[in-house]
């Protein structure tokens, strides 16, 4: 390992001993607790509620949600049989029959139509339609005519010219 020059090293580095002797940096970053109780007494006491809750809801919860019961309590259910009653599904039979299902089904498309062309006529009647025009831009206001065969200067008098300019001279009295 390197040796690090003392004058490299902190102040507090240097005498880490005597912060750490101290009450008042001890209590900053070392904080002693003491636990209600102990790992071992939660369990139990998480064992405990889940047995009263077995013990109350367990039967309804094999029933319902067999799948729920198994990974609380860790055992496997056999699913029950469903039992149908032969006298409902015979009586279902007996009072529909195909024709009411497809006389049922026919109107129910035809509604639908129906109200399909309702709302596409409202859209028809509320379309509202943008029209986007080319800007005219007038390139008069931009730029004007010019002779290609002078020079751009022509009939700007330069600093140097300052002498053909009449300025009146002031009048003083």
């Amino acid at each position: 390992m390197k040796k690090i020059h003392p004058s490299k090293i902190s102040y507090y580095a240097r005498n880490k001993k005597v912060f750490l002797s101290n009450p008042r940096y001890k209590s900053m970053y070392r904080v002693k607790t003491k636990p209600t109780f102990t790992n071992a007494y939660f369990n139990a006491l998480v064992k405990e509620e889940c047995s009263q809750f077995i013990e109350s809801n367990g039967e309804q919860i094999k029933k319902e949600n067999p799948a729920l019961y198994s990974s609380i309590t860790g055992e496997k259910v056999k699913k029950a049989p469903l039992v149908l009653d032969k006298t409902n599904q015979e009586e279902v039979k007996e009072k529909t029959s195909y024709d009411e299902l497809d006389e049922y089904q026919k109107r129910r498309d035809a509604e639908r139509k129906a109200e399909l062309e309702k709302a596409r006529a409202k859209l028809k009647k509320n379309e509202v339609k943008f029209n986007f025009e080319n800007q005219k831009t007038d390139w008069s206001v931009y730029g004007y005519w010019v002779n290609a065969h002078l020079p751009v200067t022509v009939g700007k008098l330069g600093s140097t010219q300052a002498w053909r300019i009449e300025k009146e001279t002031p009048e003083y009295y």
